[in-house]
């Protein structure tokens, strides 16, 4: 926790189609808002699976995997890990 109330949590995530999501839950994320959220490839990274964009609304978060060209949906997520950083309040 950073001072003003700000938390950071650090979750790994399993990604198991093109498109996850990952919902916070207030009573035990201590999260109400979600200000920040960057997801990573820890693991498995090739062209199968080499890009992701992250998107929040409320408290869901949505991670999409792209193959290497940037514009095809990810379909194999052999050994893929993701580590996702969110900030909030």
């Amino acid at each position: 926790e950073f001072g003003g109330g700000y938390k950071l949590q650090v979750l790994t995530v399993t990604p198991a189609a093109a498109s996850d999501t990952v919902t916070l839950v207030l009573a035990t994320d201590k999260i109400r808002t979600i200000l920040y959220a960057h997801a990573h490839i820890t693991a498995g990274l090739d062209a199968e699976l080499t890009l992701l964009q992250t998107s929040f609304s409320g408290l869901v978060i949505t991670i999409k995997q792209l193959k290497a060209n940037g514009t095809t949906a990810a379909d194999d997520w052999t050994s893929a890990a993701i580590t996702l950083l969110v900030i909030g309040i």
